[in-house]
């Protein structure tokens, strides 16, 4: 039962004792709920029907607090976004559909402070390479149930992101990709209901990761990672907590040896939900005394339509992209979202 149903049921109850004086305002609340939209709180049309039908006060009729039990009841039984998010995908049955899984954006406009070309031009000696501090990165993010409740316990994804580095008003070098992340995965997902200081870790993700930029010689960049993550919230706060185990690689094949030094050993990820509003973090590090290295990445989106919000990213640190694991990018991009983490 919905739970519009539910809130016509409550007021029936709480009106049934209610005098005379009040029964225009109870069919007006009525009518309200059964056809209002899913975003008008239970006050806007308590406003709109004592305008319609002004109750005139009986002293001795006692005051019936429906809007506010209402309310309450409304603010205690609404699931979190990250519990909203679960049950949606687990109503989705259909197995040619596809799940958004990290968030799917376009920035039009990523301002890059200063580009990375040495990897160019150690690659190409004889060509004058001319990167633009602009360009468009865009991400495109799904996931796929292969199998719900193994053990009676876990659900099986496999997932597919890529992340995008196009220099699309470079004409000077035919707008060039200047890299292009590809990430693979597969994964178990539990379901947990744990109190951890405080916050409730709700699902706990344990998988492997490959990320490739399909580049070969010297621009050629990848790793293997196996992970756990753990995903927490705590009113309206949302947290993960990423820590992963890179896989060796024969020395004699290992493209980027060095990359942990860079990438770190763990993501540490938030999002605060303040209304139609999402502010975003997300910090990489190697924990390391000396020679300590990271990243830093903030966003904000924003309702710009039904389907389409803004969204504003700035990073700082190491591993935007494949291509410059190595060194420091500080970037600050404009542009639109598709699908958040929640």
């Amino acid at each position: 039962m919905t739970r519009l149903r539910w809130a016509t049921i409550l007021l029936l109850v709480f009106y049934s004792q209610a005098s005379s004086s009040a029964l225009s305002e109870q069919a007006c609340l009525i009518e309200q709920l059964n056809t209002a939209d899913d975003n008008v709180t239970i006050g806007d049309l308590k406003a709109v029907c004592q305008t319609l039908h002004p109750r005139i006060e009986d002293p001795t009729e006692p005051a019936i607090p429906v809007i506010e039990s209402l309310t309450e009841a409304k603010a205690t039984s609404t699931p979190s976004a990250l519990v909203q998010r679960i049950q949606l995908e687990r109503q989705n049955n259909n197995p040619f559909s596809l799940l958004p899984h990290k968030p799917n954006y376009l920035i039009i406009s990523n301002n890059i402070g200063s580009p990375n070309e040495r990897p160019f031009n150690d690659a190409f000696p004889h060509k004058d390479t001319h990167l633009q501090p602009w360009e468009t990165k865009f991400q495109i993010s799904f996931k796929v149930p292969i199998a719900r409740d193994l053990f009676n316990k876990a659900d099986l994804f496999i997932a597919y992101t890529n992340r995008s580095f196009f220099q699309q008003f470079n004409k000077e070098d035919s707008a060039p990709f200047r890299d292009s992340n590809h990430e693979p995965e597969v994964w178990l997902s539990f379901k947990n209901n744990a109190k951890v200081l405080g916050l409730h870790n709700r699902v706990i993700r344990t998988g492997f990761s490959h990320q490739s930029n399909g580049q070969s010689g010297s621009l050629s960049r990848s790793w293997n990672r196996i992970y756990v993550d753990f995903l927490f919230e705590r009113d309206n706060w949302y947290f993960s907590l990423k820590p992963w185990w890179q896989v060796p690689e024969n020395s004699d094949s290992d493209d980027n040896p060095d990359i942990d030094q860079f990438l770190g050993n763990f993501e540490l990820g938030g999002i605060y939900k303040h209304q139609q509003h999402n502010f975003s973090f997300l910090v990489r590090n190697n924990l390391r005394s000396n020679d300590n290295n990271g990243a830093v990445e903030l966003g904000w989106s924003f309702p710009i339509s039904k389907n389409v919000r803004g969204y504003a990213q700035w990073f700082n640190g190491y591993g935007e992209s494949l291509i410059d694991y190595d060194a420091r990018t500080n970037s600050l991009g404009f542009g639109i979202q598709l699908t958040d983490w929640l």
